[in-house]
């Protein structure tokens, strides 16, 4: 029988897939990690588009369960996701990359 987890599942690594993302360790925006802002502008502007996340999946040649762990933020986006998400969406990829706390202030 296999061992149960315990607790919530935690982000992995890109460069560790096994290894769980420590949010103390990330790139940080207003002290939000980027991997989280990216993950919810993604949802954000795809929500906005009416793409599903099938949608997505066939645009980046990836699964329908590898976008969804991307949605959710069990894995963060690659950059080269982020930049094919961009120009499927007709927007600069920093605007995958801001919260929106900030616009206007600038």
């Amino acid at each position: 029988m296999l061992p149960q987890p315990t607790g919530p599942a935690r982000p992995t690594s890109p460069a560790s897939p096994s290894r769980p993302l420590d949010d103390r360790s990330l790139p940080t925006a207003y002290g939000v990690p980027l991997s989280r802002i990216a993950a919810g502008a993604v949802r954000l502007e795809s929500a906005r588009r009416d793409i599903s996340q099938e949608d997505l999946a066939e645009l980046l040649g990836r699964s329908r369960s590898a976008i969804s762990q991307r949605f959710t933020g069990k894995v963060a986006w690659s950059l080269d996701d982020l930049g094919a998400i961009a120009a499927a969406f007709g927007c600069p990829v920093d605007d995958l990359l801001d919260d929106g706390s900030q616009r206007g202030r600038r």
